[in-house]
């Protein structure tokens, strides 16, 4: 998976990706003391409420985070100085990623998803999708014991 995240002055935004497809998208406007935060701050945010909002996804695999903001690709590597810094690591641990920097000339769809004027809400194309109960259901039929006595059942 791929999360390709970027921030304005008044929104966020991001794209999840598999294999080069767009999977699902999120935008989303930043309230009155969000706007005032600097632009690392709101470009962290864009990525903590991508993983936030995409952990089912995420969780258990290993993505890449891309982001046009240069200093977020040392996150990990950077002295911890403020309180934000620590809660902001502090959620992102338990997850298996790594960030690059991509220039935001080349993010044109989370740089438009980052720019809408108007507060907006998560988008969701598609969702976490488990067939777990159909091969459940498949097996308990295809069962010599459990077979049967679902056919009676029925």
């Amino acid at each position: 998976f791929v999360i390709v995240a970027d921030a304005s002055g008044t929104s966020i935004g991001a794209v999840l990706s598999q294999k080069g497809r767009p999977l699902t998208f999120l935008s989303k406007g930043l309230n009155e003391s969000k706007k005032s935060w600097s632009t690392y701050g709101k470009e962290m945010l864009a990525i903590l409420e991508a993983v936030r909002c995409w952990r089912t996804y995420l969780l258990g695999r290993r993505f890449t985070i891309r982001t046009d903001q240069r200093s977020l690709r040392y996150l990990l590597e950077q002295h911890i100085v403020t309180p934000e810094q620590q809660k902001w690591i502090t959620k992102l641990l338990g997850f298996d990623y790594r960030i690059e920097y991509k220039s935001g000339t080349e993010n044109k769809a989370v740089n438009a998803l980052s720019r809408r004027a108007e507060v907006a809400i998560t988008l969701a194309i598609t969702a976490p999708y488990s067939n777990l109960w159909a091969k459940i259901v498949q097996a308990t039929e295809g069962d010599p014991h459990l077979g049967p006595i679902l056919r009676n059942i029925r």
